[in-house]
């Protein structure tokens, strides 16, 4: 039996990825990744000098972004750094929700207060089924994370 030697293929990192790296990178890959996935994409190109002359510009591009990217987080973060929302939600009599309120409703609210926050940037363990104050993380990005308090109350009109 022929024992197959697994040969990686070097790429030049055209964007920033979370899992491979930063714009510019020279990063070791499978082929069949880079051919069906990384090259298809954008993502990444085989290394050539042209290429490398190509992504030097493209990095200082990436650069500026990143820096347009950590103001925006660091003033969300300011915005939602104490901030408390309130969610209406029918319970029973012993405080159970008759639903329960998960991150897409969070989400929801917070955009109500003009804010940009993503579903997935929620941190919930699992979804609220009961009435109360909860501290809710939000992951703004990997180095970033802020906790906002939220209200699940009873709708104040529930006269029948």
């Amino acid at each position: 039996m022929v024992a197959r030697v697994r040969r990686n293929v070097k790429v030049l990192l055209l964007e920033d990825n979370e899992h491979l790296g930063e714009v510019g990178e020279v990063v070791d890959v499978r082929p069949g990744f880079a051919r069906n996935f990384l090259f298809p994409n954008g993502v990444a190109c085989p290394v050539t000098p042209e290429a490398l002359q190509r992504v030097e510009r493209a990095r200082e591009h990436a650069k500026k972004t990143r820096a347009e990217r950590a103001k925006k987080v660091a003033d969300l973060a300011k915005l939602l750094e104490g901030l408390s929302v309130t969610l209406e939600e029918r319970a029973s009599d012993e405080g159970h929700l008759f639903g329960s309120v998960g991150a897409a409703a969070i989400a929801a609210a917070l955009r109500d207060k003009k804010l940009e926050v993503e579903e997935r940037m929620i941190v919930l363990e699992s979804p609220l089924k009961e009435l109360g104050i909860y501290n809710v993380p939000i992951r703004l990005d990997a180095d970033n994370a802020v906790e906002i308090r939220v209200w699940v109350v009873e709708p104040s009109s529930a006269a029948s």
